[in-house]
């Protein structure tokens, strides 16, 4: 029997060196062909390839340095995706020896020599399998950290993120958890994909405090985990602009243009998104007509949009609607009044919003217009501030208006003087006679202004300084109107009077302004 085992062995040894034999004489017959065929080549005429290859000799590939390797670099992260699809998984299995001894450790003296036996040691096997992964970042260039930047407080971005399955099996995908009082939310969790299937993760981010944000989103599968960092800052928007809360257009000539400018920093962090928006153009204009006027429900509330043009083209218009303002930058904006018609009660409002969703500025804008040159500004309104659209005057009470040569208006002052015991505080208001900057009306460069029936008012205690006067293109004068009561007022009676103010510009207008004064008797205070 050990016989014929042993002869067994020695045949197929013996078979094994044959088959050696016999590959190494082919692999020196396949090395003689080559060799023949390149003197063959070289004897004959050489190729323009063969030439440049002598001419340029290639130079040996030198690789970079690792320190000129830069981790974040398109380079080096397409690289390291490319590994990560090209890798094989193994199993590493490592044994590590923990040799014991037995002896004395002093602290303040040292260690002692410690004698070692191998019969005191322990083994520690560790299985390292190396998986390869299941599920890649496809979007941005295979990176799995995500940076929002800097987002205004309140608003929501949106980031896509494309994963894909580079496995050989469907894949069923389970996530962790994020913050739910957090800003970073996962609106479209994906649980499966098929074999080499991309889909897109929806993440998006929206800050509700002044601070930076940083949390991270498993995606597990039976094999592997793919980790996204998300990371972001909330930012408070902030913005300084030159205009106040109410803008005042003044006084144009109708179916005539002014406008004026006012500027709007950025103050933030952030380039913000701006959009203006006219109250006036609001979707909802149509239901806010059908309700009653302000006058009518509150005292103390106005319209905000107020007359418009007959023609239904918008009376106010900003420019640009629409942008965005840098960091520390500024934006002009520029307001068109452009009126069809006589009225004192322009007015619309504006909105500017920033990210199409926070209200940042609230700005009244107004205006009137006057079909003549001259204007008088001050005293009590005595009509309401809405008008129909629909023209009320007929054409001929319109040509008759215009032929005449002179307009009669009506204007109403009150005065309030403060009186007891002791002392009088004279009652002070305040008229303007002002002129418009215009083109029309060149035959006449400046207004005169008048008053006439002063003696009776000055008998009841009423004051008007100056009696008359002129006022230039684009200017207006003050008229201080002052009451004192006579001696022997009853407080509990108001004192009445009227007089003309006569304006001759364009056209002569005469204005009946009624005066009434008031007593409003006041305690000393205590000492």
């Amino acid at each position: 029997m050990c016989q014929a085992a042993e002869a067994k062995a020695q045949a197929e040894k013996k078979a094994r060196e044959l088959e050696l034999q016999r590959k190494k004489e082919e692999a020196l017959a396949s090395k003689k062909d080559v060799k023949k065929l390149a003197s063959i080549s070289f004897l004959g005429q050489p190729s323009k390839e063969y030439a440049t290859k002598d001419k340029y000799p290639s130079k040996p590939f030198e690789p970079p340095n690792p320190e000129d390797i830069s981790s974040n670099s398109e380079e080096y992260i397409a690289a390291h995706l490319s590994l990560v699809r090209s890798f094989a998984e193994r199993f590493d299995r490592y044994i590590i020896p923990c040799l014991v001894a037995y002896g004395v450790i002093d602290e303040k003296r040292g260690a002692e020599i410690l004698h070692f036996s191998p019969y005191n040691t322990l083994y520690l096997e560790l299985h390292c399998p190396s998986m390869a992964p299941v599920v890649v970042v496809t979007s941005n260039n295979g990176r799995t950290f995500f940076n929002f930047g800097d987002v205004a407080v309140g608003h929501r971005i949106k980031e896509k993120v494309k994963i894909q399955n580079i496995s050989q099996e469907q894949l069923v995908l389970h996530y962790s958890l994020l913050d739910p009082f957090g800003p970073f939310l996962l609106a479209n969790p994906i649980c499966m994909l098929e074999e080499g299937e991309s889909r897109d993760l929806v993440i998006t981010f929206c800050p509700e405090e002044n601070k930076s944000f940083f949390e991270t989103l498993a995606l597990r599968s039976e094999k592997a985990t793919l980790t996204l960092t998300l990371t972001g800052r909330g930012v408070i928007t902030s913005i300084a602009c030159s205009a106040e809360d109410v803008f005042d257009m003044g006084y144009v000539v109708s179916k005539e243009t002014a406008t004026a400018t006012f500027n709007i920093e950025n103050t933030s962090t952030l380039p913000l998104k701006y959009t203006i928006v006219l109250e006036s153009l609001s979707p909802n204009r149509d239901e806010d007509l059908q309700e009653l006027p302000p006058f009518l429900i509150s005292q103390g509330k106005t319209n905000l949009v107020g007359t418009q043009n007959y023609s239904g083209l918008s009376v106010f218009t900003v420019s640009p609607v629409e942008g965005i303002i840098g960091l520390g930058k500024f934006q002009e904006f520029t307001v068109t009044f452009s009126p069809d018609h006589e009225s004192l009660y322009y007015s619309d409002r504006v909105q500017v919003l920033l990210f199409d969703k926070e209200v940042v500025r609230v700005i009244q804008l107004k205006g009137a217009a006057r079909n003549h040159m001259m204007y008088v500004e001050g005293g009590e309104p005595l009509d309401v501030p809405i008008e129909s659209l629909a023209v009320t005057t007929s054409v001929a009470e319109e040509t008759a208006k215009a032929e005449s040569d002179k307009a009669t208006n009506s204007i109403l002052v009150s005065l309030e003087s403060v009186q007891s015991e002791t002392f009088v505080i004279p009652a002070v208001r305040e008229l303007k006679v002002g002129v418009i900057r215009t083109t029309q009306f060149t035959s006449k460069k400046n207004v005169e202004f008048s008053w006439e029936s002063l003696q009776i008012l000055q008998q009841k205690g009423f004051t008007v300084d100056p009696v008359k006067g002129t006022v230039e293109r684009g200017q207006t004068k003050a008229i201080s109107v002052s009451w004192v009561p006579p001696a022997g007022s009853d407080p509990n009676q108001p004192v009445t009077g009227s007089a003309i103010l006569t304006l001759k510009g364009d056209i002569k207008e005469i204005y009946n302004v009624y005066f009434m004064g008031r007593i409003v008797t006041r305690e000393l205070p205590p000492n």
